[in-house]
């Protein structure tokens, strides 16, 4: 009897918990409810924007930033010309994205500059063997010792894959460079992917089409013919000069410490004093350069003459 009797008081228990309804209560979960469809709309719609940016390559400038210390501010620079070291990039980069949405290949004619704007067109002239091809800028690189990383196909081409550094003139092609902005500002408009109906036309027939002339390979891709230019050999040598040192005796010490042999010469420039080292060898300069930045001198220029 006494268990009957805890079964029909539970039994009531249940159905009030049924029927009676707190308003309060049923605010908080309806605003629970729209708050975490709001959130699923909204993160629905960032991921559809993330995703419609991956499709795209886009332009690109940058903020200023920082290698070991020394500064880089991209500019949109169309006078740029400048001479320095070149390497190139290998495997370990291929099919990797850059930094606007592009993708490094080690088979293509790329670059990766440190302050260009993204893409850009340079020519790129080895001053060791005249040599010069046209390339498009897609990436940063973070290398203080030289203006310029390529592709290995870029430095075969040129000659130096062997020897890995070379020294290189880099000039910005202007008007190439100002149409890949245009083309990248104009793939990320909204209506890009829009397309209208084409104007009326005449009605075209075609006819006696062989068919043996049609590829069977709709995806073969045929490389695109290369243009390598040729150019007089100057006998330039490199020289590296280092910044803002506070006294002559500073400049003797960091020779001493590094245990500097080639030649140097110290001038003046208001009140701090320059070092200059050379001529030297690519790879003694490539590795001076970080030599000199470790030991807190970040303005460090490479100089062909």
């Amino acid at each position: 009897m006494i268990k009957l009797l805890i079964s029909f008081l539970f039994f009531i228990y249940l159905f009030s918990c049924k029927t009676i309804e707190n308003p309060k209560l049923s605010n908080i979960v309806e605003k629970s409810k729209e708050k975490v469809i709001n959130t699923l709309s909204s993160n629905e719609k960032e991921t559809k924007v993330s995703n419609n940016d991956q499709n795209f390559i886009h332009y690109l400038i940058g903020d200023s930033y920082f290698i070991e210390g020394v500064k880089y501010t991209p500019e949109e620079n169309y006078l740029y010309n400048k001479t320095g070291l070149a390497t190139y990039y290998g495997k370990e980069l291929h099919n990797i994205k850059t930094a606007n949405n592009d993708l490094n290949k080690v088979t293509e004619l790329l670059g990766r500059h440190k302050t260009l704007p993204l893409p850009s067109i340079v020519k790129v002239t080895n001053l060791e063997n005249g040599l010069s091809l046209v390339i498009k800028i897609v990436d940063r690189h973070e290398d203080n010792s030289s203006i310029l990383e390529v592709s290995r196909k870029v430095a075969q081409l040129l000659r130096f894959y062997k020897n890995k550094i070379a020294r290189v003139r880099v000039e910005i092609l202007a008007d190439p460079s100002k149409q890949w902005k245009s083309v990248a500002e104009a793939m990320n408009q909204p209506e890009f992917n829009n397309t209208i109906d084409s104007a009326p036309t005449n009605i075209v027939s075609i006819s006696n089409i062989d068919e043996d002339n049609i590829s069977k390979d709709d995806n073969a891709i045929y490389e695109q013919p290369i243009t390598i230019g040729s150019e007089p050999i100057e006998d330039k040598q490199l020289f590296l000069k280092i910044y803002n040192f506070k006294t002559y005796e500073d400049t003797q010490k960091i020779l001493k410490e590094l245990n500097i042999l080639e030649k140097s010469t110290v001038n003046k420039e208001e009140s701090y004093y320059n070092l200059i080292i050379g001529p030297l060898m690519n790879e003694e300069a490539n590795k001076l350069v970080s030599s000199f930045i470790m030991k807190g001198y970040k303005k460090t220029e490479i100089i062909i003459e």
